[in-house]
């Protein structure tokens, strides 16, 4: 496994570029690069382990299928992910379900950092309001949310994974941060 996301990213570009040459193992190096935390990312959509299965399959199918598509504007993963995103989204669509987001995500996106063992037993007994307010957030909040805050994703990846710019990225992450501390005030969560 790689290092760093650098290292990942140029191992994805040479496994897939000798995928692409006719090399078939190459492209079973590049779903094991991947896979993992494409597993993360998709399931964190739909929420429901069989279904992700069925995505990430259909994902790299679709990579591996349509090798003409891909300009190298972006990394391969970030390319992948923009992939599944769209099959996953279009699959909760169909579904008429709401993904969620992980309490541990809620704890990443509002923390300061300041946490106490009151705040700590404050935020649990809150997790069902927590869990509610992110219920009830637009579907591109959530979306924006977990790549920025769970799959640690730039704005710059955020973008092309959800075809937006960078400044079009800070302003909808900001939305969302905005809409989900109010969803939790006005369900009397004060601190997470």
């Amino acid at each position: 496994m790689p290092e760093n996301k650098n290292e990942q990213d140029s191992q994805g570009i040479e496994f897939y570029q000798r995928f692409l040459s006719g090399n078939n193992d190459a492209f079973a190096e590049l779903v094991a690069l991947f896979e993992d935390e494409f597993y993360r990312f998709i399931n964190g959509i739909v929420r429901d382990h069989h279904e992700t299965k069925h995505i990430i399959h259909d994902a790299f199918v679709h990579l591996a299928s349509d090798g003409k598509r891909f300009k190298g504007k972006s990394s391969i993963k970030t390319y992948l992910f923009a992939i599944g995103k769209n099959i996953a989204l279009q699959h909760v669509k169909r579904r008429g379900r709401e993904q969620n987001l992980t309490h541990e995500i809620i704890t990443k996106i509002l923390s300061d950092g300041s946490e106490t063992p009151d705040s700590i037993l404050e935020r649990k007994e809150n997790g069902r309001k927590i869990h509610q307010a992110i219920q009830e957030l637009r579907e591109n909040y959530r979306v924006v949310l977990t790549l920025l805050y769970f799959e640690d994703r730039s704005y710059i990846e955020v973008g092309q994974i959800i075809n937006k710019d960078v400044n079009q990225v800070r302003v909808l992450a900001h939305r969302a941060k905005a809409a989900l501390k109010k969803k939790l005030e006005n369900s009397g969560v004060t601190h997470v």
